[in-house]
């Protein structure tokens, strides 16, 4: 899953030390005129803000200004949902918190830097007190979380700040932030491609038989060995239900028996518990596991810690499916610290080659030996099980925005991408159907959209080929449709959900029904359980049931083509789309409880149509469509299933402005 956006704020901040000062460049030309005031306004707090505060970091005087525009921000935002929520799915209020702290820190660490409070020999020790302080004086997360983080982070942000090939404009507006984006050159990707783009949307769907295939997908497993029945679940840190409860804490507050809502990652039982139903219950051909392992410690990991838990869980996925083949993918939490993968040009001491050696040693016994070379190159490979058919795993961290060394040199992982190319580009003249593995979809706000835009143009080149695609990271049972930049629908890429329950959803596995000929995912069923009911029960087993059957729920149409023709269904009528938003979340109570308003269902429609964060034709044309249909439905037609619109609305970028506005922050 995505690392918090806190950890993103500290360590975009260090890498600009050495960039220069920030500077407000023209903002894109997409943006509304709401959005430009906003980002202008965030840019001005954000230049005041970095001011007043280098001047209480060296005097210790609190100025009447800084008290102000300290207050206005801390309170500004939902704390525990900018830890846990992708920043693209924050609120218009905490997006600006965020937009505006990334530039205020970035801002305070290019002075001190230029000014030389940065520049000597306690040039760590210095750099600590800053972020530490910013922390606590924003009130971001724990002095401990915040410690653990820069400890874990800053040699290798210390490297990447003196030698990026960035400038400094070009760091915040890299985040899913409209207001925080700008136009921007450093980093150009251009794949040679050959060959001819689709003319139509693909529609390939063969029909089902007796000789389809299962296929079990498992994803972000989150194993915490620490997890602890009874534990703190409402604690203030990024992951709870581990320390004991606070004396006096309400009995509601203690972490549930097989897992938690709550921000809990998975107890070992839990785990247990799902292979024991999957071994009893399916016979399925081979395993598709798309990563992360670990839980969100991120602040406390260890590099031998996440080794153990990786062997781990691969012994016991040995040990229930023996003669089951396993096609495993890294996730952005294998590597210590959390997220950062590099490349050739990176230190000895700051390479994850240790990962890539731990993973190869356990992936071996299902890879054929020929993987060998690029797993320990970049965690990546290609396989072909049967005749006619391939399997391309890629390490999608290459656009994750977390990933330190984006910011070292993004035009690096150029490689990985025209390797898939070319791989594709085999496969096609020896006519074999693909599958492909990667752990973060494209279309999530936390991959950068300039490799988005090459892997998209990959997926439409050789859209004929591809029948599946596989991912995980957002925890939600969910589905992305790629497009070609003409419009027509390509190729689907299918989330698994997760097994563990991080935040407020129900455990889940997904199997897949293949056609034998091409591979083509012809339905999928998601399996759950209901976390509230198994932990009023630990003595028993959770019960483990079939949540819905896609074709029966939806469509029985799961080509590139079908799926578009579904998404316009669900934006004529609203209630079916309301049906998929309680799957996504696997009819959690919480969720359930919250309920989905009109600004929840427009951005569910977008973020299906969305495959990649900074395109969204597609995504504004069935918003429109949903727009109108919500306004002419009546109750008769309204699933009130999950309470309609309840919960509240966001706050809108007018209703910001007029906030700030009204707190003098304009001023």
């Amino acid at each position: 899953m995505m690392l918090m956006w806190s950890t993103a704020v500290l360590g975009i901040a260090f890498l600009l030390v050495g960039c220069g000062a920030f500077s407000l460049p023209n903002v894109p030309d997409n943006l509304t005129k709401e959005q430009r005031s906003a980002a202008i306004v965030s840019a001005s707090v954000a230049e005041e803000i970095s001011r007043e505060y280098l001047k209480y970091h060296r005097t210790g005087i609190e100025t009447a200004r800084l008290q102000e525009l300290g207050k206005d921000l801390r309170t500004s935002h939902s704390k525990k949902a900018i830890f846990t929520e992708s920043m693209a799915d924050l609120s218009s209020t905490d997006q600006y918190f965020v937009c505006t702290l990334c530039r205020s820190t970035i801002n305070v660490f290019a002075r001190t830097f230029t000014q030389g409070e940065l520049s000597g020999p306690e040039r760590d020790d210095e750099a600590k007190k800053l972020i530490l302080g910013l922390c606590d004086y924003f009130d971001v997360m724990t002095p401990e979380v915040c410690s653990g983080i820069f400890d874990l982070n800053w040699p290798i942000l210390d490297f990447i700040m003196n030698e990026t090939v960035a400038s400094s404009q070009s760091f915040c507006s890299m985040l899913p932030i409209a207001i925080c984006q700008v136009k921007q050159d450093e980093y150009n990707l251009t794949l040679s491609i050959q060959g001819d783009s689709p003319t139509e949307s693909n529609s390939n769907l063969p029909a089902k038989s007796s000789e389809d295939i299962l296929v079990l997908h498992l994803t972000d497993i989150h194993y915490d060995p620490e997890y602890a029945e009874g534990s703190n679940a409402v604690c203030d840190e990024p992951m709870c239900c581990r320390n004991s409860l606070p004396e006096g804490s309400d009995s509601t507050a203690a972490a549930g028996f097989w897992s938690d809502y709550r921000d809990c990652d998975c107890p070992k039982r839990l785990i247990l518990s799902a292979f024991d139903h999957i071994k009893e219950n399916h016979k399925i051909e081979w395993i598709y596991h798309t990563g992360d392992v670990p839980p969100h410690n991120i602040w406390s990991t260890t590099k031998q810690g996440n080794m153990d838990m990786l062997s781990e869980i691969d012994g016991l996925l040995a040990e229930y499916f023996p003669n089951t083949p396993i096609y495993p993918c890294l996730g952005n939490h294998e590597p210590h610290p959390t997220n950062v993968f590099g490349n050739d040009e990176v230190p000895t001491e700051l390479k994850v080659d240790w990962l890539y050696e731990h993973v190869w040693s356990l992936w071996s016994k299902w890879l054929p030996a020929e993987a060998k070379d690029t797993v320990l190159r970049g965690g990546y490979y290609t396989v072909s099980p049967s005749q006619g058919h391939r399997i391309v795993t890629l390490n999608s961290m290459d656009c994750y925005l977390y990933n330190w060394w984006l910011y070292y040199n993004a035009s690096l992982i150029q490689e990985q991408l025209q390797w898939f190319h070319d791989t594709l580009l085999l496969a096609e003249e020896a006519g074999e159907s693909v599958h492909i593995l990667t752990h973060i979809p494209a279309g999530d706000g936390d991959c950068w959209s300039s490799w988005a835009y090459e892997y998209n143009r990959i997926l439409t080149r050789f859209n004929a080929i591809i029948t599946g695609a596989f991912s995980g990271h957002t925890h939600k049972d969910e589905m992305n449709l790629h497009y070609s930049d003409e419009g027509y629908a390509t190729v689907v890429n299918w989330n698994g959900g997760s097994l563990t329950s991080y935040s407020n959803k129900n455990p889940n596995y997904r199997l897949y029904e293949l056609s034998p000929g091409n591979w083509q995912v012809l339905e999928h069923q998601t399996f759950t359980i209901n976390l509230t009911e198994a932990n009023l029960s630990p003595s028993e087993q959770p019960k483990w049931y079939l949540e819905y059957q896609f074709t029966k729920e939806y469509t029985e149409d799961t080509s590139p083509a079908g799926i578009d023709r579904l998404l316009q269904e669900m934006a004529e009528k609203p209630a079916l789309l309301r049906k998929f938003w309680r799957n996504k979340f696997t009819n959690s109570d919480p969720k359930l409880a919250e309920g989905c308003d009109d600004t929840c269902l427009s951005q569910t429609i977008c973020r299906i149509a969305t495959s990649n964060y900074l395109e969204r034709t597609r995504c504004k044309e069935l918003q429109a469509i949903l727009a109108e249909s919500l306004e002419n439905e009546t109750d008769e037609t309204d699933d009130n299933g999950d309470g309609g619109a309840s919960g509240l609305t966001a706050l809108s970028l007018v209703s910001l402005l007029a906030l700030l506005a009204a707190s003098k922050v304009l001023s």
